[in-house]
Order: C-alpha cells, then structure tokens, then sequence
C-alpha cells in the first residue's frame, strides 16, 4: 500500500512540474511575441476591415503606409526609422504594400538593373537600391523582327492563284490552262509583320497570376 501511495505522489509530483514549465514557456513565448522580431512583414489571410482592432491588440499593425507615432511604437521606430516615409521629430509611416508585389533589395548584386532610379514610397522615404524604395510598373524594350518571307504561287493561262490572296484575273483566249511547274514562283517579302500567340489577354498592365492577401506588421 505505501508503494502505491508513493508511486502516486511521485507522479503528480512531475505532472505539476510539466504543468507550471509548461504555463511559464506559455507565458514566456506571449510576452516576447512568439519570438517574432519587431519589424516582421507576413502576409495575413483575413479582412482587416474586420481585424484591424484584434491585430493592433496582438502587436501587429497592417502594412497601409499610415503615418504613426514614434512614442507608440517606439521598438519598431528603432527598427525602420523613416525609410518608408515620416517627419524629422514625431512620427513614422508604415511600409504601403497595398497593390504592390514584393521585391528583395538588390543590394549592388544587379538583378534591378533599375535600382538606382527606385523613388521613394513617400515623403522622406528612401530611394534607390534601399529598403521601402519602389517602382512604377514597366514593360521591357523588345523588338519583333521580320527577316523576310516566302508567298508560294502557281501561274495558269487565264488565271493567277497565289497562296495567301487568291487573286484572279481573266484572259478570254487561254482561260483555265495551267502551265508546268517550272512556273512555280517565290515573291520575297520583307517589313513590319503583325505576329499574334493564341489569344491575347488585355488588360490595363502586365502582371503574372496573383492572389490578394493583406499584409502586416510587428510593432509591439
């Protein structure tokens, strides 16, 4: 019996130490923000007319380019200052990512070959090949060449019929007799050629695939 008794003691001895570690890791992890760095950008799959409130009160404000205080979120003024946009004295704006893809900063590696014309998000933001420049949407130079083409065509008496035009003509005293085809004949074209790839999709810009989501910020 006192086997059992301290076989039983033993137990719920290390079930209350699992518990109270196990609260204070809990605890611990929600204090610090699940360890989540001031600054963090993510993306967030729910409406922030609706959450805008719940996320401020989990420390995470939406990436809309609102101007902010710096004495309300002192932590992630340290972090991004005024790159993004903001005042000399009071306060910062948040990164706008609204309609906006994503790009890393190039960091000289050339990857933007158009890094050093990047402008500023807003007022007093950064430019050039810098973290919270931007770029207006561009379609790259190209050209189309055509180097030259062939129209096949068979001559008759009485009759001309070329590949691509059907043109006709009327010869009264030959009409209908096709002559051998040592006659077959090439016309050699060249200029502007209007090329078209299955169907055209137009639109009022160029982009890839997309999906919307909102993203947000760590503040606190």
């Amino acid at each position: 019996m006192n086997r059992k008794r301290i076989f039983s003691a033993v137990v719920a001895f290390l079930l209350s130490v699992t518990l109270i570690f196990g609260t204070q890791v809990n605890s611990a992890s929600a204090a610090d923000g699940g360890s989540v760095p001031i600054g963090t950008i993510t993306a967030y799959a729910g409406s922030i007319k609706n959450d805008k409130g719940k996320l401020g009160t989990q420390g995470w404000l939406v990436c809309d380019g609102q101007k902010v205080n710096r004495t309300d979120y002192p932590e992630l003024f340290e972090i991004i200052g005024t790159l993004h946009g903001g005042d000399p004295t009071k306060t910062f704006m948040l990164p706008d990512l609204r309609g906006r893809f994503v790009r890393g900063v190039d960091d000289g590696i050339g990857r933007d070959p158009d890094a050093k014309s990047r402008t500023a998000s807003a007022p007093g933001g950064n430019t050039g090949d810098n973290v919270g420049s931007v770029q207006e949407d561009r379609m790259q130079g190209h050209t189309h060449k055509d180097t030259g083409h062939e129209h096949e065509s068979w001559h008759y008496f009485g009759k001309s019929e070329a590949e691509g035009n059907g043109a006709e003509y009327t010869d009264s005293s030959n009409r209908g007799n096709k002559r051998s085809n040592s006659n077959k004949g090439y016309a050699q074209l060249g200029g502007p050629v209007e090329l078209s790839y299955g169907s055209p999709r137009y639109g009022n810009e160029t982009r890839p695939k997309n999906i919307y989501l909102n993203y947000i910020i760590k503040a606190k």
